[in-house]
Parts: C-alpha cells; sequence; structure tokens
C-alpha cells in the first residue's frame, strides 16, 4: 500500500506584507518625530533654563552695585552698565540689552508732589535676552527694581512733564509722546505713553534742546501731531521751542491733538434755494386739524368763553418741491407762554389715506418732536421722502393760555451747479512760528483743484479753523455752513462754496442765532441815497449783495424776522468785499 502525504506551509501574502510594513513605518515614524520633538522641547527648555541663570547671575550682581552705579553707560541715568553685550553659556550666544529707567511711586503722590519734590524715587531694570535655537529667535526677560539706601536723589537729572489734550481740552490717557535730544552731550529718545491725568513723565539729564512730539492711536483711530519745532532759515521765530531741563528741575509742556478726519470742499457757480411759507390768516392751508384755530393772524387752541382746549393738532397742505436737492430747515415764528408749547413733527400721506409718521432712523428726534424755532432737516433722504407734511401740536397745562404760531416755513435746495476746475488755496489758522518780518507761519497749508464735479476732498485733516481763498477773479457769496470753516475733530466736514462774478464792492451778510445756527428766510434790508436794496437769507442763513455798491460809510443795514428782535447798524460801511456777521435774538 502505497501512502502520499502533502506539504503545507504558511506565510504572508505579499499584499499581507506591505500592510505590515506600512504599519511599522508609520509607528515608528510617529516614535521618531515624539522623540524630536521630545529633544527639541528639552533643548528649548534647556536654552531658557540657561538664560534664566544668566539673568539671575547679572541681577544679583546688579544689585550688588552702589545705587549710584545702577545706569547705562554713556546713557541715562548713567552707571556701570553696558546698554548690549553678548555672554555664552552651555554653547548658547545670548545677546543681552539692558534698560534702566527712573521709577515715580505714587505712594508718595505723583510728579515730585511730596515731601523732597523729588520724582526719582528708584530705578527699575529691564534685562531682556534673546537666543537662536534650531532656526527660531527665542526670548526671556527680567523686570527688578533697585531702592536707594538713603533718601532718594535727583541730582544730575530734572523731570519733564508733557501734558496731552484733547480737543475737547480733556486730558488724553494713552497718548504716543517721544522726548528726545540731540545735544553733544548726551543723546536721548524715548516714547511713554500717558496716564490717566493725560501727563507723561521723564526724568532725563540736565541739559539743553529737549524736543518733543505728541501723536495718538485709540481705538483705531489716528489722532493728529503736535510738538517742539527746531528753529530754521523757514521758521526762525517757532512759538514752541527745543528746551532746557535743569538739575532738580520739572519742565512741563502741554500740548492738544485731536482725531484727524476729512473735509470735502464743493465750489458752485449757482445754488438756488427755494421754501414755502404758511402763515395762518385764514384755514387755507391747514388739510386737516382739530382742537385749533386761527385767530389775528395766529394759530392757536380753540376756546370755549376764553377757556382753551388742552391739546389740538393741525396737519398743513403737503410740501411738494418742483425740484429738490435736498431738505434744509424749517423755521418756526411762534410766542409761547409758560406752561404752553408746540411740537413739530413730519409726516408722509394725505387726510384721506391717514399721515404716517417719519421714523427716528430716517429723521433724528421726529417721535419726539421738534420744539426749538430752527429744525434741522437735512437728514431726511430726498429719494425716500420726494413730498412731506408738517404736523403742529399745541399744548397746555394752563387752560387760560394758548400757545401761538403765526408762521412756519419749510426750505429746501432747490439746485446747484458745480465749478470745476476750481483752484484753492486752504489754510488753518494754527500758528508753528513766524519769518524774519514776523508774519505768521501756519501748520496747515494746500492748494487744492476741485474735479469735474466741482469736489476735492481735503483727507486726515485736522481740527482747526480753515479758509479757503482763490486767486480767481470771482466773489465768494455763499459758504455754507460758513467761512471761515470750523473742522471738528473725529467729524468728516462739507464746505460747500458759491461763487459769482467780481465786482468791486460787495457785501455777504450772515444771519445767525446766539446759539450759532443759520436762520434762513431773514430779510436783509440795505439802503443809502441812491440805493435801496432787500434780500432774503438762503438756507446758510447768508444773501449777497453786487452791483451798484459804491464804497461809503453811511449805509444802513435793517435786518428783521417774526419771532426775533429787528436789528439796525447805522451807519454801516460797505468798502471792498465786505463780510458782515449778525446775531439776532429771539
Amino acid at each position: 500500500m502505497h501512502v502520499s502525504f502533502r506539504s503545507q506551509q504558511s506565510g504572508f501574502t505579499f499584499v499581507e506584507l506591505i500592510f505590515v510594513s506600512a504599519i511599522s513605518v508609520m509607528i515608528f515614524g510617529a516614535l521618531f518625530v515624539s522623540f524630536q520633538y521630545t529633544l527639541e522641547l528639552v533643548a528649548v527648555s534647556r536654552s531658557k533654563l540657561s538664560a534664566l541663570s544668566l539673568a539671575n547671575d547679572r541681577m544679583e550682581y546688579f544689585r550688588s552695585l552702589p545705587y549710584d552705579s545702577v545706569g547705562i553707560v554713556a546713557g541715562f541715568p548713567a552707571g556701570a552698565v553696558p546698554q548690549n553685550s553678548t555672554s555664552t553659556l552651555n554653547g548658547i550666544e545670548f545677546a543681552e540689552r539692558v534698560r534702566i529707567d527712573y521709577v515715580d511711586d505714587p505712594a508718595d503722590n505723583t510728579l515730585g508732589v511730596d515731601d523732597n519734590d523729588i520724582i526719582t524715587d528708584y530705578k527699575q531694570i529691564r534685562l531682556e535676552y534673546t537666543w537662536e535655537l534650531n532656526g527660531e529667535t527665542r526670548d526671556l526677560s527680567l523686570v527688578s527694581y533697585i531702592v536707594p539706601r538713603s533718601i532718594e536723589t535727583d541730582e544730575g537729572g530734572g523731570t519733564v512733564r508733557i501734558n496731552v489734550l484733547d480737543a475737547d481740552s480733556t486730558p488724553l490717557p494713552g497718548a504716543s509722546v517721544q522726548l528726545f535730544s540731540s545735544s553733544s552731550t548726551f543723546s536721548y529718545n524715548v516714547t511713554n505713553p500717558t496716564n490717566a491725568d493725560g501727563a507723561a513723565l521723564f526724568a532725563v539729564p540736565a541739559d539743553s534742546g529737549y524736543q518733543v512730539s505728541v501723536t495718538a492711536t485709540i481705538a483705531g483711530n489716528q489722532y493728529s501731531t503736535a510738538g517742539t519745532y527746531v528753529v530754521t532759515t523757514a521758521n526762525p521765530n517757532p512759538v514752541v521751542a527745543p528746551f532746557a531741563v535743569v538739575e532738580a528741575g520739572i519742565s512741563t509742556l502741554t500740548f492738544q491733538i485731536g482725531e484727524l478726519s476729512d473735509l470735502t470742499i464743493t465750489t458752485l457757480s449757482d445754488f438756488v434755494d427755494d421754501s414755502e411759507l404758511e402763515s395762518f390768516d385764514t384755514l387755507t392751508n391747514i388739510a386737516t386739524s382739530s382742537n385749533v384755530t386761527v385767530a389775528a393772524g395766529e394759530l392757536v387752541l380753540e376756546d370755549t368763553l376764553g377757556v382753551y382746549e388742552s391739546s389740538g393738532t393741525a396737519f398743513l397742505d403737503p410740501i411738494v418741491p418742483g425740484s429738490l436737492v435736498s431738505w434744509e430747515t424749517i423755521r418756526v415764528g411762534a410766542g409761547v407762554p409758560a406752561d404752553t408749547e408746540y411740537v413739530v413733527q413730519l409726516y408722509t400721506g394725505e387726510p384721506t389715506a391717514g399721515y404716517a409718521l417719519i421714523p427716528d432712523t430716517d429723521l433724528p428726534q421726529n417721535s419726539s418732536g421738534f420744539r426749538d424755532t430752527l429744525i434741522d432737516i437735512s437728514a431726511l433722504d430726498v429719494g425716500d421722502y420726494p413730498t412731506t407734511t408738517v404736523g403742529i401740536t399745541l399744548t397746555t397745562t394752563n387752560t387760560s393760555l394758548t400757545p401761538e404760531v403765526y408762521e412756519i416755513e419749510i426750505f429746501w435746495r432747490d439746485s446747484m451747479t458745480p465749478r470745476s476746475g476750481q483752484s484753492l488755496y486752504v489754510r488753518g489758522d494754527k500758528i508753528i512760528g513766524t519769518n524774519a518780518s514776523s508774519t505768521s507761519i501756519y501748520k496747515a497749508t494746500t492748494t487744492i483743484t476741485t474735479d469735474g464735479s466741482g469736489e476735492v476732498t481735503l483727507s486726515d485733516l485736522e481740527f482747526d479753523t480753515y479758509i479757503a481763498t482763490t486767486t480767481s477773479s470771482y466773489d465768494l457769496a455763499t459758504a455754507c455752513p460758513a467761512h471761515p470753516f470750523r473742522h471738528e475733530a473725529g467729524v468728516d466736514g462739507e464746505l460747500l462754496l458759491h461763487y459769482v462774478g467780481n465786482a468791486a464792492n460787495t457785501l455777504r451778510a450772515v444771519i445767525t442765532d446766539s446759539l450759532g445756527q443759520a436762520i434762513p428766510g431773514v430779510s436783509v434790508q440795505l439802503e443809502r441815497s441812491g440805493y435801496d436794496v432787500t434780500q432774503t437769507t438762503n438756507t446758510c442763513g447768508q444773501t449777497f449783495f453786487t452791483g451798484g455798491l459804491a464804497d461809503e460809510t453811511d449805509y444802513e443795514l435793517t435786518v428783521s424776522v417774526p419771532g426775533y428782535v429787528t436789528q439796525i447798524v447805522d451807519p454801516f460801511t460797505v468798502s471792498g468785499d465786505t463780510v458782515t456777521e449778525i446775531t439776532l435774538s429771539p
């Protein structure tokens, strides 16, 4: 009998071998990466320990020095410590940088208001080490304080206090103050922030020629720059020159800066306003009303045998401008005895369909209503509101009295024609010095030219009062809102300049109330023998007389409008391009 045996062998297939190899590579790769990271971590830790060991040794050395020797070689405070040096430990080269500053301890009050008038109470040492490891720069720093064994001293140095105010003359914390000197005996350049009181303090060597530059960037808003100015041929007499610091003395300077903002100037060759005057001789202009009536040309509350209604309303006919560039102002002529008031609000709609109050999002304060004589409605978008309706509410808490509205006028801008390519010289009022002829040198000056739309924008302008002049043969008929123009800090401004043909003698009359608000619709009469012209102020509160005027001193100027006290200026002089500003009282 023949018996056969079959041999069987087991093992990895080629696919299984590849799979096992891949897993092995992944495991050993991860282990290698982990091992490499561990080595790097150990190296970083060793380098930091080395740096810390060096820093501690150096700090102990600084503490062992006499107090007067704790300072920078050829620096301030002066002393025996090099500002920059290198050391090697455990095969690593460390770069050392030392900064030493005096400290004014608030425990004995700030800025030397203590028993000895010294603000250099003790010294602060900041020790920094940097080194390279595996292609990366590492750093470590320590801070320590060195206190004198006896009473503090300011021998050899003094103090500089720089106060920084914002545009509202309020102390400005967080401003950047650079104090520097190019003295041949000592070089100093340190920047400190202002504290909560808007002050930056510096302890410096007694020397001359210190300069200051102040600016700020706060909450992303860039501020203007102010500072000292050196004497140059262009500015031989700076208003704030470099200054000296005397031993044990305190030198104090104050600077004012504000947020930068833009100013857009528009030049015009034509400027047309329009208005609608509602008087109350009858109820003709009232679309609908309740508990009100007209009496002696005034809108008043209805009364029964002398007892007035406590409240009443009147909606005027809709205001429908034929052409509309912008809504501008409402002027109210009224008498308001004690315990009474009127409220003006703007609406859309009409009596048959009903009235809808324009929301505050489109006209701020409209929901609570306006109680002023002059009401600014320029925020009203002409695209959304090409027409509007005025609603008047009269109220009284004393039924023997009633408010009286005798006229209300709504003003809008009808049209503007741009003057393109107009060249202007613009300068501010801030002065940085005077030249050899004692002529003022202004901080901000520039020459600009308007574009095809008659516009030009001055970006990042500091707060100041600016004037714009032209060498062209034109007269400035209207400057809206005003000229000179007060540019506010952090607020983008707009200035309209309307130019007309040149004349030898002109008068631009600017009429405002006691708050400086322009009053539109004011009657301005200018007269003398052979000349008698009456004009009305526009939405900018201005009117311009040109043509037929003589260079004379015997004019009479009469300014009047309902609701204000009439003013008469007699005699009044017209000579060349004359500008007069008249303030009317209610």
